[in-house]
């Protein structure tokens, strides 16, 4: 970023403090700190409302070169600071410092100091400022830096704060605010003398701490924050990094106001009923949530260069489960807004961070413990669906009854769950074959407590997938529901979503290791993990691809949508691409589907003598039942199967050829087209 003129910086702060101060402040100082209240009349609304308009038109309206002139230049190289003569910011004569920080000081605790205010309406347009604000600072890099981290520490402050209040202790709020200002000054550009300073100007104009403010706060950051990807600024890098050191430094402890929403608001503010103030906390941690999942870009390999700062993100996931602790009566909607957000995270993160197998059985007991409900929903209640229903027509709740449609909202909870436990416990048990992988298990206390394998990741992941697939299809298998069922059911339960279909496909092209494995492990362990083995059999890659195709009836053309998708393109290409290899490596499994139910027999029989030697199972019998069957596939033949997904492959390749000569496909589909070119040689060896 090329350095500006330090005079069109100083100009810049003063007259932004100038606008900010003469149009904004009066509606702060018009009563005595003792008597203000957050409460307005309509008018009084209204008037502020007016003023916080004009001033952000004002500032989105001024021309980033206006001011070219070197005599220009020069007048205002004379505003050496805000003491001057030029310029005087209305701050108290011990606040006043050299170099515009005292502008910003002004600028921020004003605008800060209005969002105390009860209007939605004012909240609202004063976070609009401070985005204004920062795109005209944008062009001052270290000014801009300041004035984020003036922005984190008015959150640091109203936090530290709202502590003091709950423990009833007003005599600490100075030690408080002295000690914020010393962790939020650490490591970076802004000295520990001007954030105190900062917050005691804050104190003075935001007499009211609620946590509403540190919603507005996360809200203008998330907005900023997603300006600066829309335009691809060099500054993003830079916010990122400034935001996750300043997420660590947040309070924690059951104490403080961003966890202790409960005891914080009935010291502070007994007006608001409890349910008020457990929608109130929601709403706090799903904002900061929000600007978490937006710090974390969706990636699909480990960043190198942003790895160390994503990793500093791993210690928080834990302290998140906080949130879901504290919201047992909070409105249902915000709950499941916050598990959306808190697995959006974990799976955004888990690429950056899964080079160390203590941070995925961290993120693996996170779920265990929050989201064990959510994990063992069934999965065959997407198996029944009326194909001649809209979706959302009333006639589908009198066809097959109220009660047996879930939520789409819980769905969607359980695909990202299911996604994420699954992609955790094949790393953890696949972790053998991978040198890059450490483990610091033995010494992470916050991971291993006695529970599971402490020394081997291996063992863990694989019984994690052992537990949980006994428990939510082994009994369907000893209750004659096939396996095809089951992988139907699965995948019918991603197909609304096209994102999360493709990640969990790519991730059960693994499923085959899992078995390799247990077979690698002592025979002694291999009893105990029946449901690993199972689940590798069952999810077979080839009998998945197959699956797939079925479900889509085998129209090629939505292969093609799929892979000239924006959004799943690439994810498509790759698991077709994928796909196609392991089938020309397993062609006698593809051509003839009787192979995997031969594998699934073999390994019930294996089953059946071993469950014998542990209980009788109520008596249960297994005889004479064919667990591969599928009701014989709706009377479909094995090779129609093979027939229809050879037509649908080969139509799909007649259309790839004939979108690419016409320079009509979106990018090159020439190794796609080479691996459908080999799948073509081997159906005419057939």
């Amino acid at each position: 970023m090329a350095q500006r003129p330090r005079w069109q910086e100083r100009q810049q702060l003063a007259r932004l403090c100038d606008l900010v101060a003469d149009s904004l402040l009066p509606h702060l100082e018009p009563e005595p700190l003792a008597t203000r209240r957050p409460q307005l009349t309509r008018e009084e609304e209204r008037r502020i409302l007016v003023a916080l308009s004009r001033v952000n038109k004002a500032i989105r309206g001024w021309d980033d070169d206006e001011v070219d002139d070197g005599e220009q230049g020069r007048a205002w190289d004379q505003i050496v600071s805000c003491s001057e003569e030029a310029h005087s910011c209305c701050l108290p004569p011990d606040y006043h410092f050299d170099d515009g920080f005292s502008c910003l000081t002004n600028i921020i605790s004003i605008v800060v100091g209005l969002l105390h205010l009860c209007s939605d309406y004012i909240k609202h347009s004063a976070e609009n400022i401070l985005m204004a604000i920062s795109n005209s600072l944008m062009k001052f890099e270290a000014v801009w830096i300041q004035f984020v981290e003036l922005v984190w520490a008015a959150i640091h402050t109203v936090s530290t704060c709202a502590h003091n209040h709950s423990t009833i202790n007003a005599t600490k709020g100075c030690v408080g605010c002295s000690s914020a200002a010393e962790s939020i000054s650490h490591d970076t550009m802004t000295k520990r003398t001007s954030i105190t300073s900062f917050i005691a100007v804050l104190k003075l104009r935001c007499v009211n701490t609620s946590r509403q403010i540190m919603t507005c706060l996360f809200r203008a950051l998330h907005i900023i924050l997603k300006l600066l990807k829309l335009n691809d600024s060099e500054l993003k890098d830079d916010f990122i990094c400034l935001s996750i050191h300043h997420i660590q430094k947040l309070h924690w402890d059951p104490g403080y106001q961003l966890n202790a929403g409960k005891v914080v608001s009935i010291v502070t503010d007994d007006r608001h009923s409890l349910s008020e103030d457990s929608a109130q906390f929601g709403i706090v941690s799903g904002s900061l949530l929000q600007l978490l999942c937006s710090l974390v870009e969706q990636s699909d390999t480990e960043d190198t260069d942003r790895r160390d700062i994503f990793v500093k993100l791993a210690d928080v996931i834990p302290r998140l489960g906080t949130f879901l602790q504290e919201q047992q009566d909070t409105p249902k909607s915000l709950s499941q807004y916050s598990k959306h957000k808190i697995l959006m995270l974990m799976i955004r993160l888990k690429p950056h961070i899964q080079q160390n197998c203590s941070h995925i059985i961290c993120l693996l007991k996170l779920l265990r413990r929050h989201f064990q409900s959510t994990l063992h929903e069934p999965m065959f209640q997407h198996s029944t669906k009326l194909e001649n229903c809209l979706e959302g027509s009333p006639f589908l709740l009198s066809g097959v009854g109220l009660g047996e449609l879930q939520d789409k909202s819980t769905w969607h909870l359980q695909r990202q769950a299911m996604y994420l436990f699954l992609s955790c416990s094949i790393v953890l048990a696949c972790s053998g074959n991978d040198s890059r992988l450490k483990c610091s298990c033995k010494r992470d206390q916050c991971c291993h407590k006695g529970q599971g394998c402490t020394d081997n990741c291996n063992y863990f992941g694989l019984s994690e997938i052992s537990v949980w697939f006994q428990r939510c299809c082994l009994d369907k298998i000893l209750d004659s529901k096939s396996s095809t069922d089951i992988v139907l059911c699965f995948l019918q339960l991603y197909m609304e979503e096209d994102d999360m279909l493709f990640i969990i496909l790519l991730q059960l092209l693994d499923a085959p290791l899992i078995s390799l494995a247990i077979d690698k492990m002592e025979s002694k362990w291999t009893s105990e993990l029946i449901g690993a083995k199972l689940f590798s059999i069952v999810f077979d890659p080839v009998h998945i691809f197959h699956q797939w195709l079925s479900l889509l009836h085998y129209d090629h053309l939505v292969l093609v949508d799929y892979l000239i998708s924006k959004d799943v393109g690439v994810h498509c290409a790759q698991y077709l691409l994928r796909c196609l290899r392991l089938v020309s490596g397993c062609w006698d499994a593809f051509v003839d589907d009787s192979v995997y139910e031969a594998q699934i027999q073999k390994f019930n029989c294996k089953r059946q003598r071993t469950l014998k030697n542990i209980n009788s199972f109520t008596g249960s019998s297994m005889e004479g039942t064919k667990l591969g069957s599928s009701h014989d596939k709706e009377n479909k033949s094995k090779e129609q199967l093979f027939l229809s997904a050879k037509v649908c492959l080969l139509s799909l390749k007649q259309t790839l050829e004939d979108l690419h000569k016409k320079d009509l496909f979106p990018y090159n589909p020439k190794p796609l087209l080479k691996s459908l070119s080999r799948f073509e040689e081997l159906c005419a060896q057939y």
